[in-house]
């Protein structure tokens, strides 16, 4: 389970709809075990085999900045952690985006 109110948990999907369509993304963390407060990060992380660039990581974080919500989003790429970091993600990760299909 994502703890989102489902109005926010909809405009973050928008955004990764729109923005990084052809990945799955992940929810770690507080946000994703049910632990976690008003002003907790969501934290995200995007499921590519290569890494993304930088403009386009940038992109999608001035999206999340933009839809003005009330918590921080703070967003990785796969390809760019390390295997003790995603052994951490996966203790908690919930999908909250299936890539599009092609």
């Amino acid at each position: 389970m994502i703890d989102l109110k489902p109005v926010l948990l909809k405009k973050v999907k928008t955004i990764l709809k729109l923005n990084v369509p052809e990945f799955d993304v992940l929810v770690y963390g507080s946000r994703a075990s049910g632990s976690s407060k008003a002003h907790h990060y969501l934290d995200l992380v995007v499921m590519s085999d290569t890494p993304i660039t930088a403009a386009r990581l940038e992109k999608l974080e001035a999206a999340f900045k933009a839809a003005d919500l009330p918590f921080r989003v703070e967003t990785i790429c796969w390809a760019a952690t390390g295997p003790s970091y995603r052994k951490e993600m996966k203790k908690t990760a919930v999908l909250i985006q299936k890539a599009a299909k092609k």
